[in-house]
């Protein structure tokens, strides 16, 4: 693991300048789930080419997939502007393969993350050796700066009651990362199924990977980034095999009582999700609430209404015990929280929640015939404590079980006949693509070649 210092007045912002009086230096216990690179800047972060995030993109593009640790720990102030320096730098590593990781911060610059950087998209870390050991690596030998090696997993460390009302420019920011997070979120999945279709069918071009990947999702109305994920989650078909589920029964669609007028083999997903919202919320009497689906990382925001930008931006995806709706979904069974006081939110995910007006959320897991939990609808009350009728909770459930039914149908049918669609398109591209050597053909067993 390399170490540099960086300092915001040195205006050569190479990524190998020096800080006075200092030569960078190897840190021992390098991580053995991929390469470190240490960056520790000086002083303030405030503007967004500061000499530290020029060294990482850097190191982003000299070492793809690289994780770069930023030791914050000499870092007195972090503005507006070198906030949004973080972001594109995130961004920029994010798209070469690199994490970015922020470790060591101070209170007051640790609280003014935390409230930006609302989902941890850019993981914070008490210490460097607490990044490093996420890395899967033994901790850097940092005994000169005297930290502790205590808290070796994510956590929130900004201060105590560090929850304050939004200003505008922070509001600005948050929003920004909006599209880091999809991006941070997305890019890989796309990338890594892109990388698995060429390998797999031996395509010429990342982009003709791609093209097959959103001709499918078109063709059956399935999101681009579910088909990805539905892909690498899938077993491969059997080599030479024309067909990815020869032996598959297409199931009957489970019936959709809320949606009398439409055939239920039908109907698109987001015609049935955007039902179950409204539905729920016309049970309730609210004009508040959202709904969910499950994701390989947690819970992703799929149909909100009633709910400002700030609240979707924050919760468009939430990992594990973060939320009430992922505890509903963890225990497989309802949720109710009191807003002021469930301990299940940060300071600044009940300041986002509170701005909306909601003091009471009732969060309802649905589940398919599995028994899993294919994703959460929450509707929010102004009441504080509001508790739901007996008639009002035996409707929820009922629509949160044929939900989750055909949620789940839906994934293990639509899907798979996306995924079957993806197979014909690459088999006959592949084909398209092999030189013919009628002498030859193709390699016995396997995939169409180029060889």
């Amino acid at each position: 693991m390399r170490e540099i210092e960086a300092t915001g007045g040195n205006e050569d912002r190479g990524a190998g300048r020096d800080a006075p009086g200092e030569r960078p230096r190897l840190v021992p216990g390098a991580a053995s789930g991929g390469a470190v690179w240490l960056l520790r800047p000086e002083g303030d972060l405030n503007r967004p080419d500061h000499p530290v995030f020029t060294g990482a993109r850097q190191v982003g593009r000299e070492r793809p997939g690289t994780a770069v640790i930023l030791d914050l720990s000499r870092v007195r102030e972090i503005t507006a502007e070198g906030v949004r320096g973080l972001l594109r730098c995130a961004r920029t590593l994010s798209e070469a393969g690199a994490p970015l990781l922020l470790a060591g911060a101070t209170d007051d610059v640790a609280r003014l993350l935390r409230t930006v950087l609302v989902d941890g998209t850019i993981r914070m870390y008490a210490t460097v050796e607490a990044a490093v050991a996420a890395r899967g690596g033994a901790a850097a030998d940092t005994s000169a700066r005297g930290t502790s090696t205590r808290g070796t997993s994510p956590q929130d460390i900004s201060a105590p009651g560090g929850g304050r009302t939004a200003v505008p420019e922070v509001i600005r920011l948050r929003r920004e990362t909006v599209d880091l997070r999809a991006r941070l979120r997305s890019h890989p999945l796309i990338a890594q199924a892109q990388g698995v279709l060429r390998e797999r069918y031996r395509l010429p071009a990342a982009e003709t990977a791609f093209t097959l990947l959103k001709r499918s999702s078109q063709t059956h109305n399935v999101k681009l980034r579910t088909l990805a994920a539905a892909l690498l989650r899938v077993e491969r078909p059997a080599p030479g095999s024309p067909l990815w589920f020869p032996e598959r029964t297409r199931g009957e669609a489970p019936a959709l009582p809320f949606l009398p007028d439409v055939r239920p083999g039908e109907v698109h997903r987001s015609t049935v999700v955007k039902r179950v919202l409204h539905r729920a919320l016309e049970v309730v009497g609210s004009d508040m609430g959202d709904l969910q689906l499950a994701d390989p990382a947690g819970l992703r925001m799929e149909q909100h209404h009633g709910l400002g930008r700030e609240f979707i931006d924050f919760f468009s995806h939430v990992g594990e015990g973060e939320t009430a709706c992922a505890t509903a979904a963890a225990r497989a069974r309802p949720v109710v929280s009191d807003i002021t006081t469930d301990r299940v939110f940060s300071d600044t995910a009940r300041e986002v929640i509170l701005a909306t007006g909601s003091r009471t959320v009732h969060s309802i897991p649905m589940t398919g015939a599995s028994r899993e939990v294919v994703g959460v609808f929450s509707v929010h009350m102004p009441k504080v404590r509001h508790s739901l009728t007996d008639a009002e909770t035996a409707i929820l459930l009922d629509l949160a079980t044929r939900a989750g039914t055909w949620l789940e149908w839906h994934e293990r049918t639509v899907v798979l006949d996306a995924l079957e669609d993806l197979h014909q398109r690459a088999l006959a591209a592949a084909g398209r693509a092999a030189p013919r050597r009628p002498s030859l053909g193709s390699p016995p067993g396997g995939y169409p070649s180029q060889s």
